[in-house]
């Protein structure tokens, strides 16, 4: 009941009548993919929540149609956002690459044993064979409640089949828990994300994982330019009801955000 409560707040911008103008969507067929995408949740095993996939939706339907470039998802589990995912691209016809080993977490290597979620004061600890959803049970799962037309499956782990990718993005969710496989996404693919355009991670609340979005030394030395940083790090971003507030497990930064686009606060001059 609260999460019907805060949708219109929390997703103005997804039903704002601006947001995917350039493909011809309109209220009510973003009304309908909310409906769906909640839906789905229900009939496909997920470990992200439909708002996130809203989201990410609304970035999608944000970036200008002239604009080249396909989706990008690293980690699908059982399908389930990448299954919300294919509909949103179906609309823009782009499409939404799925790169995932189909056999669970490589084994984790020194430091990704173990992350600390100092929000929730607790340890998540990973092992080899973990979050596992298997090549047909993904393609199962977007076939019969997305559209797997608008999908490519890349089957392997990230740093066998990144390399062999070279289409310009213009969005990319790496839901992949560990460290390691998060410095091979952004190796291979913040290089084709688009200006402008974002990029999403699912571990928000991981220490491990948001400090590399601040890493200096990390960003110079293997993609040699500034380190980004990350809005939502350590609680998320405020999507869903939670004690104290609102959360989520969702973050994100923007490549190269053009300035001309901040707004200026009159009163401090503060540009955001």
């Amino acid at each position: 009941m609260l999460i019907a409560m805060s949708m219109p707040i929390l997703l103005s911008e997804y039903f704002d009548s601006a947001t995917g103008k350039d493909y011809g969507v309109g209220f009510w067929t973003k009304l309908k993919l909310a409906f769906v995408m909640a839906q789905n949740r229900k009939r496909v095993t997920t470990g992200s929540h439909f708002l996130e996939h809203l989201l990410m939706a609304t970035q999608i339907l944000k970036v200008p149609k002239s604009l080249p470039g396909d989706v990008v998802e690293c980690g699908s589990y059982k399908g389930g956002s990448a299954t919300n995912l294919s509909l949103v691209c179906a609309l823009c016809d782009r499409k939404l690459q799925i790169f995932d080993s189909f056999d669970g977490l490589p084994e984790p290597g020194e430091g990704d044993q173990e992350h600390v979620l100092l929000r929730l004061q607790t340890v998540h600890s990973y092992k080899q064979g973990a979050w596992c959803g298997t090549f047909s049970e993904v393609q199962r799962n977007i076939d019969r409640y997305g559209r797997l037309s608008s999908c490519n499956l890349n089957p392997g782990y990230f740093e066998d089949s990144l390399p062999e990718f070279k289409t310009p993005c213009v969005l990319v969710f790496a839901d992949v828990d560990l460290t390691r496989s998060l410095e091979t996404c952004l190796r291979y693919l913040w290089p084709l994300l688009q200006d402008g355009c974002c990029f999403f991670t699912h571990e928000a609340q991981h220490a491990e994982i948001s400090s590399l979005f601040f890493d200096r030394t990390w960003w110079h030395s293997n993609l040699s330019c500034s380190a980004p940083g990350l809005i939502g790090a350590g609680t998320g971003i405020g999507l869903v009801p939670a004690a104290g507030g609102f959360k989520s497990d969702l973050a994100y930064t923007v490549k190269n955000p053009a300035v001309r686009n901040f707004r200026q606060d009159p009163q401090t001059g503060i540009v955001r």
